[in-house]
């Protein structure tokens, strides 16, 4: 993973931190597309910017998060075909261009679904630098006076470096996801508090294209 940090700060380092971006969910941020080591079908770019090693990487995230996530889902096709003709699905979904995002130590992530005008059933992220904590939240319209979901719970999920973070289903459409602020305590299922001290957050997200 080392190669990918390297590729990614390469690409952010003339960059500026935005502050807000058009959807109103990110501030304190770097953003940069990177080119898909996958141009239908064929591998290899010959112009590609990211170097051998990282977009071996990426194909193995997505290769993943295909036979985990997709093709293993109780909503997939595959509940009534064999493992062998799941196994030639791989490398069937359409994949849109990965982002890498670098979200500043004071950077913020605010709760949000991400639209489904641009992307399909998987938002998936891979966290490279610091550890984080994610929130989900039902996504209901009612608020407390402190902007919380009111009278729902939540569910925080630790975050640390080379972590890889799936939503899809339920999780993707019904529930909200944000990232807490540096400072915020995690506590494990043994009672052990962790603390986040965050420097600065480096994750590459995956999503699907809209069918």
């Amino acid at each position: 993973h080392e190669s990918l940090i390297k590729d990614v700060s390469n690409r952010m380092r003339r960059k500026r931190y935005e502050k807000g971006h058009w959807d109103a969910v990110i501030d304190g941020f770097k953003e940069s597309e990177l080119i898909d080591p996958v141009n239908d079908g064929v591998e290899s770019f010959p112009s590609t910017p990211l170097s051998n090693v990282s977009s071996d990487l990426i194909l193995r995230v997505r290769d993943h998060i295909e036979k985990k996530h997709i093709l293993s889902s109780p909503d997939s096709e595959n509940d009534s075909v064999s493992s062998s003709s799941s196994s030639s699905k791989v490398g069937n979904v359409k994949w849109l261009p990965c982002h890498a995002i670098d979200l500043g130590n004071d950077g913020t992530l605010s709760a949000h679904v991400d639209s489904v005008k641009f992307s399909g059933d998987i938002v998936s992220g891979l966290s490279l630098v610091s550890s984080s904590i994610m929130r989900l939240r039902p996504a209901t319209s009612e608020k407390d006076k402190d902007g919380n979901s009111a009278g729902a719970g939540y569910v925080d999920i630790y975050l640390p470096p080379m972590s890889l973070y799936v939503l899809s289903g339920g999780g993707r459409f019904d529930y909200t996801h944000e990232l807490l602020p540096c400072g915020a305590i995690f506590e494990t299922e043994n009672g052990e508090n962790i603390q986040i001290a965050r420097e600065k957050r480096v994750s590459i997200i995956f999503r699907d294209a809209k069918q």
